[in-house]
Order: C-alpha cells, then structure tokens, then sequence
C-alpha cells in the first residue's frame, strides 16, 4: 500500500460519508503519561509548523475588564500550535451535511445551507466557572499536580481546555465571588452574562460535563442544533423522571451545559435570571435561593415561559447533550456532550481518551510517513544468519 494510501485510510473518519468514515476507537484507556511522552514526541515533528491559533490565561478574577478575548501578546502559543497540528488532519468539516457516529447514527444539519461554514474562532468563550479554590491535591489551581492525584474536576475543566485549544476558541476560568443569599451554583448566571459582554457565544459546562468528539467542532453542532441568530440559549433536557419536572410537569433544562448568544435581549433574559430569586417578578421563586435544583429549576419554572419567540431558547436532546452511555434506560447517551452526573470520576478517562487516542494515530501514522528510516524489512535474510549475511540497521 502506497504512502498517500495509508494517510487516505488512517484518516477516512474526516470525511462525511458512510463509505469513507472511520471512528477512533471507543475504548482507550490507556495512562495520561503515554499521552504526554506521545504529544513531547509531536512536537519533534509538528515544530515546524507556524500555524497560529487562540491560548488564553486562566481568568483569576471576575471584573468585565478581564472577561475579554485573549491577546497573543499576553500568552505562549506553542503548545496551542501543537495541539492545533496534532488534531488537525481528524477536524471534522464545520460545514458538512452529516456527521457519524461511532454506533453508525448518522447525524444531520438541521437546514441547508447550514448557517455556520467557517470556523468562529475567539468569538467562542469556552466557560468554567467555580467559587472554590480548587487548590488542594489534584486541583486545578495546585501549580504543581501529580497526573495520578488529578481529581474529576480537573480532568474536566483541561478537557475543555483542549477543545479549546484544538478548535481555536478562547478559555477562561472564573474564580468567581460567593453569593450569601443563595447555593453557589447560581454564581453562573451572572459570569456568563459578564462574558457575553465580549464574545459573541459562550458555552459553559459544569466540570462534570465534557465533549465526547474532540474533533467535532462547536459550529457544525450549532448547525445540527439549529442555533439562529435569534437564539439566545439552549440547553439540554433532564432525563424524565419526576424529580425532573417543573411544576407544569414539563422535563427540566439542565444547566450543566449552556451555549448563550449575545444580544441585548439575552442580557435582559440573564438580569431577570438572577433576580427571580427576589420574588418581585416571579411569586415563589424565592425557593430556589437553595432548593434543589436552584438556577436550573428558577429557569425551567419560570424564565422559558417568558421566551418564547421562535427559537429563542433551544432545548438540546438529552440523548445528545446530557447523560452518559450507561444511563442509556434513560434516554440520554450523552452522544455529543457527556455529563457524568452521578459518575463524576469518568472525566478523567475521559481526558485519557481525548489525548491518546488521537495522538496514537498521529503517531502511527508517522512511522508510516517515514518507514524508509523507521523500518528496517530483515524478512529476506534467515536465521541463524549465514557467513557473510548482515541485516543492515
């Protein structure tokens, strides 16, 4: 088999068709350290490349002046241009019609043309928000981290990290205030409405919450989800149980997963969001300062009876943006966004996935590119070697 047809076969997954597809393999697992001896051997051979896309530092505050687009002056590209070249040849086409899956679903666009044909670039914030520290064994804000203490929580917020970096999107992390009058899961909705006011889309997850296609760029799922330029949230469903319904017994929205658009009807919307719990709007709200499930059940109760314009807020399939393959008796697969509500320490495999698997093949595909040097074909010669006869290494 030739060179160029090896490359055509270690990289048909990139193509839309059925025919011309190839998945990565589902089950990985193996230690992060591989991973990172694969991507120091990357950089050997990708260093020559020049490509240049978005890094951001990692947000200490939570002040407008500092939720803005990340300035190349300001941070260290390299490893940015590596990840961008390592994941390179698996991007999936932002404007194909169809995407497969690794069970063979086939997946499509909602309309076409698809609104969404190039890359949005640092116009998308990546989004993690947290009060805490996160500076203890394995935490996020420990300058020094050993990989085997890496806690779920970390393992989830550096997956979103690198699918910023493969896709070219700014990332931040808010240490965001405590609020002292109600659970501090509600402290998303006011940082997200901060960062709307300089990016164009922000899509926060919970840290329990990661990307299962690396590859998958943000753009065509905004194609498949119909995103318009009216829409100003979407998030996805709860699994439907009863402890899932608000109190018109409609299935929750789940905010574990939230892409928002900026537009001054969505800062409105994200006013009213955070000042439901006064009761001066909505009667009642005010039991969701602490009650179960706090801002996501003030939103399902209240707020998306209000915005209610044509695909104003979107709800996302739970089979594709919520849950995880073992909750499938559920319905939600968590096909394109897993959210491990209940198996939290699955981010860290999940992270293991998200580097080795694409950095085997890079590799393999290297020593294939480059077999002239990396093989050394001794099968004409016999053993134990005759007088005279050598295998020249």
């Amino acid at each position: 088999m030739s060179a160029m047809s090896r490359k055509a076969e270690s990289f048909d997954f990139m193509f839309p068709t059925p025919e011309r597809r190839r998945r990565l393999p589902a089950n990985c697992r193996w230690p992060l350290s591989i991973a990172l001896v694969a991507v120091t051997l990357a950089v050997i051979f990708f260093a020559y490349h020049n490509t240049s896309l978005s890094d951001s530092n990692i947000l200490s505050g939570y002040s407008l002046e500092e939720i803005k687009p990340s300035s190349d002056a300001h941070h260290g590209g390299d490893l940015n241009r590596l990840v961008a070249q390592l994941y390179k040849p698996f991007l999936h086409p932002i404007d194909a019609e169809v995407f497969i899956g690794e069970n063979e679903v086939e997946y499509k666009i909602a309309q076409n043309p698809p609104r969404f044909t190039e890359s949005l670039g640092r116009k998308v914030l990546l989004l993690d928000v947290d009060t805490r520290a996160l500076n203890g064994e394995g935490g996020m804000m420990n300058e020094h981290i050993d990989y085997h203490a890496l806690s779920p929580h970390t393992a989830g917020m550096l997956s979103h990290y690198l699918y910023a970096m493969i896709h070219g999107y700014d990332y931040k992390f808010i240490q965001a205030p405590s609020y002292t009058d109600r659970h501090q899961t509600w402290v998303k909705v006011p940082m997200i409405r901060e960062a709307l006011k300089t990016y164009d889309y922000v899509v926060f997850m919970d840290a329990d919450a990661v990307f299962h296609y690396h590859h998958l760029p943000l753009e065509w799922l905004f194609n498949h989800w119909n995103i318009t330029d009216q829409t100003m949230l979407a998030m996805a469903l709860d699994p439907k149980a009863d402890f899932n319904l608000d109190e018109r017994g409609n299935v929750n929205l789940n905010t574990g997963f939230i892409i928002a658009q900026a537009s001054e009807r969505t800062t409105q919307m994200f006013n009213v969001w955070e000042d439901c719990v006064t009761d001066e709007k909505y009667a009642n709200c005010s039991k969701w300062r602490y009650e179960w499930s706090h801002e996501q059940a003030a939103f399902s109760n209240y707020l998306r009876y209000e915005y209610t314009r044509p695909n104003e807020v979107i709800s996302l399939p739970c089979a594709e943006a919520n849950g995880y393959p073992s909750k499938a008796e559920l319905g939600c697969t968590g096909e394109f966004v897993r959210h491990y509500w209940l198996d939290k320490g699955a981010t860290v495999s999940a992270l293991q996935d998200a580097v080795t698997q694409y950095a085997a093949l890079r590799l393999h595909d290297q020593f294939h590119r480059h077999m002239d040097h990396t093989l050394v074909n001794a099968t004409g010669t016999t053993l134990p070697l005759k007088d005279g006869e050598t295998v020249a290494v």
